[in-house]
Parts: structure tokens; sequence; C-alpha cells
């Protein structure tokens, strides 16, 4: 009898801890589950609470999506100023030839009716060198003149330059702009140097 008396309290001390742990882990899932929805159903009633916020934020995302757009015109608009074609002819000097209409005039301290002027040591030459570097990118003191002469007219003039370490060669197109000074209308840039036009 008290063998079974002991078999009984065992499993009644067994049964407790059963239960117990049961207990907790259905008060558990409880707890969480309650946590869970009512933490899902917060943000719903925030939003129809105050719906301006919503509206900031959407407008906040139209600007966003608009930045790029506009961002993305504005290249467009930077690519169709700059025209460059690339010459695929074996039989050219030329490898490419570039025209971009927001070039300017670069200024000029000479006063009107001009008269060009190819002496390297007048002030149209100094500024005709200036156009040149402007068009090409290459700084003046970086530049290897072999030809500036007439373009033409009175009012053009084209030259060939190079990079003074002979890696870039281009053939520069030039118009004098009245009380402007020059102003680049073409660059083509050269397989080799070319000392006429």
């Amino acid at each position: 009898m008290s063998s079974r008396f002991a078999k009984r309290s065992k499993q009644r001390k067994v049964n407790r801890i059963l239960n117990t742990f049961i207990t907790i882990v259905f008060a558990l899932i409880l707890f969480f589950g309650w946590k869970w929805l009512f933490a899902n159903d917060r943000p719903v009633k925030e939003t129809n609470a105050s719906p301006q916020p919503v509206e900031v934020e959407m407008s906040e995302r139209e600007t966003n999506e608009q930045q790029p757009s506009e961002q993305q015109t504005e290249q467009e608009e930077n690519k169709e100023q700059v025209e460059e074609t690339v010459v695929d002819d074996p039989n050219s000097n030329v490898i490419r030839e570039i025209v971009n209409s927001t070039w300017q005039p670069i200024g000029t301290t000479q006063s009107e009716p001009h008269v060009t002027q190819y002496d390297k040591n007048s002030v149209d030459w100094k500024e005709m060198l200036d156009a040149i570097s402007y068009a090409t990118g290459i700084s003046s003191s970086d530049l290897i003149v072999w030809f500036i002469g007439n373009g033409g007219s009175p009012n053009h003039a084209v030259a060939t330059v190079s990079k003074k370490d002979k890696t870039e060669h281009y053939k520069v197109f030039i118009e004098w702009v009245t009380n402007e000074g020059w102003k680049p209308t073409k660059v083509q840039q050269l397989k080799e140097i070319e000392r006429r036009p």
C-alpha cells in the first residue's frame, strides 16, 4: 500500500509540474499573441486618426521621385547640347568630332573693329590660345601649337595643336564674336599631327 501511495504521490507531483508548465506556456502564448495583435493594430489606428502625416510622407516621396527624373532630364539636355561624332573611316585622320552648343566666347581685351593677328606676340594670338584651351580642356601651357591660321574668313580661324606629351592631337575651329572674343565652334580629335589644316 505504501508503495502505491508513493507512486500516486509522485504521479501527482509530476502532474502538478506538467500542469504548471502548460499553464506558463499557455500564458506566454496569450501574452505574445495579444502583444502581436495589438502591435499590428496600432499603426492602422494611428493612420486613420491622423491622415496628414501620411500625405506629407507621400508628397516627400513624390518630390524624391521627381528629383532623379529632373537630373536625368538635365543629363539628356547636356547630351543634346554636345554632339560627338565618331569617324569610322580608316582613311580619315579624324577620330571624332565634337560640337558643343554651350561653348561661349572667352572674352577679350581688344576693341572693335577687330583685325585677326597671327603674330605669336599679339593679344589676339594669346586669346586664340585661350579659346583652343577652353575647347580641348588642355591648359595653354600644356599645348604644342603646330598651326593657327585663317579658317575661311577674317573672323574664323583654325588651329592644329597637341598635348605636350604628344598623346592627343586636335584641330580646333574658332570664330570671332563682336566685343566678346573668340568662341570655339568645332573640335576634331586627330590620329596624327597635321602641320596644316
